[in-house]
């Protein structure tokens, strides 16, 4: 049966001309309406795409963790003191040409997460080529120790393999692109448990673009409540609380103006990081055409920086917890050497060609700062510090304030939502006139 209603579809939304606008400002007329048998059928035909969505992040995710476990079995990356292990440089310094090789062979460009998303807007989709690369290359960065998420190399490619089946099938531009977006919505669905997170994040990044509606929206929604489906069918568990905070005793009206002033702290820790993200990107740029010598560099960058304080070596989830496990016996400087390091050694990152998101490094950055924060003003419940400047730092990247508080919300505690929804809005408000995209002065790379 599902064979046939999917068939079907095909037949309904097979077209043989495509008209020249593809941009995601179309995306509204994939159905003529919400009640009609064709939305009917474009919802079971995303909820297929959202379960791809997810069975490549579920796969991405054991290619990582499979081969992380190898290359870093022995070396101590969770150590608060410097860990002089020669293997830390060959396997960084490994990444960053095997990085560096990618981005050669396939023609790519440097790009975070914002710039991506930039050109999904206007092209309403993803090519396959760059799916391939980014999927290829975000695989190499994060097992190598890149200290970046996979969110952004899964939502292109994702979104690649998504757009392609539709195109392949012949449908329109506009479904092409629910197409994309609906299996970008499964892997987020499956990533963070929740069928509304990737959803918001695409509402909010075009929100003042008027992009978004519901005839794109309910899709997603289905899409990602399919992709959780499935990974829910292969853990049998919900993402749940990824830190374990010290006690937080009870909500305190005190605490809502605590989070204005951590809230600002993170705003500018963000606007921080943008500015230096574009200074690393221009200092870079020039040799952006040099791929293989610019992995290089970054391979080494990292990896005598990983020698050095290896808590800033991947993501940093679980690092962040070794930092809240010992909270109080982390020196001062230590904690700001962190978080400083951290955004460089990100910057650093993105601009030398490893490929990765900042979603989740960024919570390192914002709980570390938040540990600093706390061990300067004990006063203030550490929990507070750690979720508040998490929001107002996170926000200045992402732009996506009520994306991000469900995320929050779903791995850290629930007591802490509204003293972390005013850090969302202080944090936005301070950092609204920055935003993350780098604009190139040079040409782009030729073939």
């Amino acid at each position: 049966m599902v064979v046939f209603n999917t068939a079907l579809f095909f037949i309904l939304y097979r077209r043989p001309v495509v008209p020249q606008d593809a941009s995601s400002t179309r995306i509204d007329e994939a159905s003529d309406s919400l009640n009609s048998g064709k939305f009917y059928f474009l919802l079971l035909f995303v909820s297929i795409i959202g379960i791809i969505g997810a069975l490549m992040m579920i796969a991405f995710v054991f290619l990582q963790d499979s081969m992380t476990s190898i290359l870093w079995k022995d070396i101590p990356v969770d150590s608060l003191a410097p860990v002089f292990n020669p293997w830390i440089l060959v396997i960084c310094v490994v990444g960053g040409l095997g990085a560096g090789v990618l981005r050669y062979y396939f023609n790519g460009e440097i790009a975070i997460m914002a710039e991506d998303l930039i050109e999904f807007n206007e092209k309403g989709r993803f090519t396959l080529k760059r799916g391939i690369e980014l999927f290829l290359r975000g695989l190499v960065s994060l097992v190598c120790g890149a200290p970046l998420g996979p969110e952004a190399p899964l939502t292109v490619a994702t979104g690649a393999v998504g757009g392609t089946i539709a195109e392949k099938a012949r449908m329109p531009p506009p479904v092409i692109t629910l197409s994309a977006l609906s299996a970008i919505s499964g892997f987020f669905g499956a990533f963070l448990t929740s069928p509304f997170a990737g959803a918001l994040i695409f509402i909010e990044t075009t929100l003042e673009k008027g992009i978004m509606t519901w005839k794109a929206v309910l899709p997603s929604i289905v899409a990602a409540t399919a992709g959780f489906a499935v990974f829910f069918l292969f853990s049998g568990s919900f993402i749940g609380s990824m830190f374990t905070l010290p006690v937080y005793e009870e909500f305190k009206e005190i605490d809502l103006l605590y989070a204005v002033g951590l809230g600002l702290i993170g705003g500018v820790c963000g606007i921080f990081f943008i500015i230096l993200y574009k200074k690393m990107r221009a200092v870079f740029e020039p040799m952006e055409h040099r791929p293989v010598l610019l992995g290089l560099i970054g391979g080494l960058g990292l990896g005598l920086a990983g020698m050095l304080f290896p808590l800033t070596l991947f993501m940093g989830n679980d690092q962040l917890q070794v930092l809240i496990n010992n909270y109080l016996e982390v020196s001062l400087v230590l904690l700001f050497l962190l978080v400083l390091v951290k955004i460089v050694l990100v910057t650093f990152s993105f601009s030398t060609g490893f490929a990765g998101g900042y979603i989740f490094p960024g919570f390192f950055i914002g709980g570390t700062l938040g540990i600093l924060v706390f061990r300067l003003f004990p006063f203030i419940p550490l929990a507070v510090c750690l979720v508040c400047v998490i929001a107002g730092f996170s926000v200045a990247l992402l732009r996506s304030p009520i994306a991000i508080a469900l995320i929050i919300a779903i791995i850290f505690e629930q007591d802490l939502v509204p003293a972390m929804a005013i850090a969302l809005v202080m944090g936005f408000i301070v950092s609204y006139r920055f935003s993350l995209p780098f604009t190139r002065k040079g040409n782009r790379r030729e073939g």
